[in-house]
């Protein structure tokens, strides 16, 4: 089927209607090549009466390909809809942002209803927040996988030293009793990786509220979890720093490092400029590290680098500390009026 004809058979199906849809992935970062496959991004509306009777749907997925990997003429396809995707977006979900930002790409847009795009980027400032974290914590990730032992991992493994030593009768309990102590931990020692945060804990369309949270190398844990489920999570975080067979020449993958880059240049781009700029701006040398041309220690360097100076742009960000959520709410009754 032609992805035309995989739109309208939704619609139908469904009874939405699709208002937006682009290429993504790398021919939307400009970092493709002769071999990469096309993905397909997209927004749309559900039906009024869908909603009322609590039947909608919230995401739809499609593809061609029955294989591991995606051949060059297969379709991917994933559409949100317009309260997923407005709620993603409020998350700093990466994928989320990068599909409101492709709106100012007109190069690669399938389809767009200007009644609805022409809305979101008039105002897209209003969809998102300096909740980025995500972001972080993806890159971060990728440092574990390749074992690269900087200040995050002295910082961790002297946190998980001094915690488990105040914790180990403690592991039915809620994190929030260990806070004072956590408190004299973070006192005690110069942390800048290890931290406690405030975010909010709202849910869905839940009057916004702030919580209190630990976060540990952009990975955020609130109080309500147990000691012994924290003490867990952060011990397993300190052995995949420490596990080295995934640090040779034939297991790196490159193509997660290059989306970690990609990652982190966004954040930047929108710290600095409030914006994410497509084709994006570092798109040859994010190619070329998928492609296995830089090697291993200049981009982890470069990774390490940014992540200092993201981290304090993030702490010192003017972005605002949440979305507008009464114009959404109001956008979205206005959306489904029409449905």
């Amino acid at each position: 089927m032609k992805l035309t004809e995989i739109l309208k058979s939704f619609e139908n199906e469904h009874h939405v209607k699709v208002v937006y849809v682009t290429i993504y992935g790398s021919k939307l970062f400009g970092t493709d090549n002769a071999n990469s496959d096309t993905d397909y991004k997209g927004i749309f509306i559900p039906s009024k009466k869908d909603v009322l009777l609590k039947r909608d749907i919230e995401h739809y997925n499609y593809n061609t390909n029955t294989q591991a990997k995606n051949e060059k003429d297969d379709i991917d396809l994933q559409l949100y809809s317009i309260y997923k995707w407005f709620n993603l977006l409020k998350k700093g979900e990466t994928g989320a942002l990068d599909l409101l930002f492709s709106l100012f790409r007109e190069d690669t847009q399938i389809y767009n209803d200007t009644s609805f795009t022409s809305i979101v980027m008039d105002n897209y400032a209003r969809f998102y927040n300096r909740n980025l974290h995500s972001f972080i914590g993806y890159c971060v990730g990728q440092s574990k996988m390749y074992n690269i032992k900087g200040k995050r991992f002295q910082e961790l493994h002297h946190f998980v030293e001094m915690f488990q030593a105040v914790s180990v009768k403690g592991m039915n309990d809620k994190l929030e009793v260990y806070f004072p102590e956590i408190e004299r931990i973070l006192a005690a020692s110069s942390f800048k990786y290890v931290k406690f945060i405030k975010a909010s804990i709202s849910r869905g369309n839940q009057a916004y509220k702030e919580g209190r949270y630990i976060e540990l190398l952009g990975k955020r844990f609130a109080g309500s979890v147990t000691v012994g489920y924290f003490t867990q999570l952060i011990s397993e975080m300190e052995d995949q720093f420490g596990n080295r067979s995934k640090n040779s020449a034939t297991g790196i993958d490159f193509k997660a490092l290059s989306h970690a880059v990609r990652v982190i240049n966004e954040v930047e781009e929108l710290l600095d400029d409030g914006f994410i700029t497509f084709p994006l701006k570092n798109s040859l040398y994010i190619r070329s590290i998928k492609e296995g041309k830089e090697s291993l220690e200049s981009v982890m360097a470069y990774i390490d680098l940014k992540l200092d100076e993201v981290q304090e742009k993030l702490e010192n960000s003017r972005l605002p500390q949440k979305s507008d959520e009464i114009f959404v709410e109001n956008l979205i009754l206005k959306l489904l009026e029409n449905q």
